[in-house]
């Protein structure tokens, strides 16, 4: 295994130790003669520099490095000199690495300047020790650090593996490779095995080569076509062309297929490589070329960066050298058909698919949805010429103002030609949906699908992202529920990350109940303090009352140029106290202008009034097992 950062706090070493009077180093010296006089007793080393602070580390690197341990510390101590107007500037880098990440104490160890400098020496000399007995001590506790930290890599390794198995099984094939690429590269250089499960059948495998095979499955099995071209001019010698993209996963094994959700990428756009796209929404997506192109290399992102990977996992892979997978690039043709088609029609089945075929109108046979039809028409051909105010007598107040919002958010455009699909809930109709994508700057890009819903006077009365079809199947494939409890969870959902995205904090204060227990939790960056000290990053977390949330929301959005959530993973169960009361535990992505982490959101609704009502939400880390995490079973006394 590549061996990981590893660190000894030195505990009872204050550095810059105070200076030295000649009595002292005297003193010091005779001290030193003792220890080397019982040295079967004691571990010691010692060090000379003309900085007394890179001398004691240096001796200390040197004494560290003498605890023999099956984990075979190994110091690399790396000391760059600079000179500033002749002054000497010493950058002192400390780095022990080990088979796995730990941290253990190097207590006890005491330091002894034996030299000043003076007429006869110009440089400082440092004598540490520590005792037999006490190193023992540490060696035990670093053994046993290094086999808890092991085996936890191995758990990891299996839970990573399942959960990607859990995904690709609800179509999440962006998060499936995600949490796979995860184990494989913690796996590597290991003899880890991983517990497979087929036909009912379970068998072991060598971590490494069995989840890098399936990987390469994977990513073998996503398809890329070019569906339309499009130009768009920004002025008279400027122009982009776009390209519309179908992206889908056809499973061979299954001969099933379906679209891609919440997969990441990059692609050559004519000058530059590497450019990062909006990812895959639903199976759609778009390509900004610079240039006309007959094909276009498209490269699946499997490797994740520090912001969307856990702390522990990051520092684990990004010590592995992996192997780049051949199956990530696409070559995607361009098409005649595809240059002479501008728009490409996107159906949006999924959803209609999975509810009862009855209750499915067809915008195009059924005559009691044709008004409705020729309003999304104007609505859409509205938002294509930016020519909003024109249909603003088709909302509601509210919903215009939901509407307006979206539009104007990061420069809004509809790719493709939506095929509208429309569903009777309640006193709504759902009109889905219309695929858009939104810009801003520093090249951030996505794409959502938007539904809009209709009250009984055929005003639109608002407006949602609507969820991923990995986290619309998490809902809609609940056989046991009826039909009307799916599509309630499903439209506050949506609700609900939609309210952060358009800043609908009066929505988000209607939903919460007056003494709702609001738990948030944010990522708090490294901080380099004063003479290099670092706190390394953590989360904190802090238990607000609905006033103090809402005004937190509030000035959170008033300061960011964006905020989108995205919901991948939705778990949920009834009481069985109260079948109104739902514990919902929902894996979300946030992403804003200056602030991104992913997390796991518990929310306790209860849906048994006209709105849900959310008594208790509770963000908690993603780098938490899901087993640590809160849910319905940890309260027992549920609201009547």
């Amino acid at each position: 295994m590549k061996r990981l950062f590893f660190f000894l706090i030195f505990s009872s070493v204050f550095l810059s130790i105070a200076a030295q009077t000649p009595q002292e180093v005297e003193k010091n010296k005779r001290d030193m003669e003792r220890v080397l006089a019982n040295s079967t007793n004691y571990l010691y080393a010692s060090s000379s520099n003309v900085d007394k602070d890179v001398a004691i580390n240096n001796a200390l690197a040197q004494l560290a490095g003498q605890i023999s341990t099956e984990v075979k510390v190994k110091i690399i101590h790396d000391i760059s000199v600079t000179t500033k107007n002749g002054t000497i500037n010493e950058e002192d880098v400390f780095v022990q690495t080990a088979n796995v990440s730990t941290n253990v104490i190097l207590h006890d160890c005491k330091v002894l300047i034996t030299a000043v400098p003076d007429k006869k020496n110009s440089e400082y000399s440092v004598f540490v020790f520590i005792d037999k007995t006490t190193a023992d001590e540490i060696e035990a506790e670093i053994k046993a650090d290094v086999l808890k930290k092991r085996q936890w890599v191995y758990d990891a390794i299996q839970s990573y593996y399942d959960i990607g198995c859990r995904c690709l099984k609800q179509h999440g094939v962006g998060n499936a490779l995600k949490h796979w690429y995860w184990a494989y590269a913690m796996s590597i250089g290991t003899d880890a095995t991983i517990r497979v499960v087929e036909q009912d059948v379970e068998r072991t495998e060598l971590a490494t080569t069995f989840i890098r095979a399936e990987i390469d499955n994977l990513l073998s099995n996503i398809q890329v076509t070019a569906t339309s071209v499009k130009i768009e001019h920004f002025n008279e010698s400027d122009e982009i062309i776009n390209v519309g993209l179908l992206v889908e996963y056809n499973d061979k094994a299954s001969e099933s297929s379906w679209k891609v959700a919440n997969l990441g990428y990059t692609y050559n756009d004519g000058i530059f490589d590497g450019i990062k796209g909006s990812g895959v929404t639903d199976g759609v997506t778009s390509l900004r070329l610079r240039s006309e192109l007959d094909k276009v290399r498209f490269y699946c992102t499997y490797d994740y960066g520090k912001s969307e990977t856990p702390d522990e996992v990051y520092e684990i892979v990004n010590q592995k050298k992996t192997v780049g997978f051949a199956s990530a690039i696409k070559e995607v043709k361009i098409t005649k058909e595809a240059k002479s088609t501008e728009e490409v029609v996107f159906d949006h089945k999924g959803f209609e698919f999975l509810l009862d075929k009855e209750t499915i109108t067809d915008a195009k046979k059924e005559l009691n949805h044709d008004e409705l039809l020729a309003r999304m028409a104007r609505i859409e051909k509205a938002i294509r010429e930016k020519n909003y105010a024109s249909v603003q007598q088709l909302f509601t107040d509210s919903g215009y103002v939901c509407f307006e919002k979206l539009v104007k958010t990061g420069k809004a455009s509809i790719i493709g030609k939506p095929q509208y699909g429309f569903i009777d809930f309640g006193k709504l109709t759902i009109c889905r949906s219309i695929t858009m994508q939104f810009r801003f700057r520093n090249n951030k890009e996505f794409i959502k699908n938007v539904s809009f819903r209709f009250n009984s006077d055929n005003l639109v009365e608002s407006l949602a992202f609507t969820l991923s079809e990995e986290a619309e199947n998490n809902v809609l494939n609940v056989s046991d529920w009826d039909r009307d409890a799916r599509l309630t969870l499903m439209t506050f959902l949506e609700d609900y990350q939609t309210a952060y995205a358009l800043g609908r904090y009066k929505y988000l204060e209607s939903i919460f109940s007056d003494n709702a227990l609001i738990i948030v939790g944010y990522k708090v960056e490294e901080t380099v303090l004063a003479d290099g000290v670092r706190m390394p990053e953590r989360v904190k977390y802090d238990t607000l009352s609905k006033k103090n949330f809402i005004e937190r929301f509030k000035k959170l959005y008033d300061k960011k140029e964006y905020i989108h959530l995205n919901f991948t993973e939705i778990y949920f169960n009834r009481s069985s106290k109260n079948p109104n009361m739902y514990g919902i535990r929902i894996r979300q992505e946030y992403y804003s202008s200056d602030y991104g982490d992913v997390g796991f959101l518990f929310l306790l609704v209860d849906f048994s009034y006209d709105l849900p009502i959310i008594h208790i939400r509770a963000w908690q880390n993603d780098k938490l097992p899901l087993e640590y995490l809160i849910g319905l079973r940890d309260f027992y006394k549920i609201p009547q």
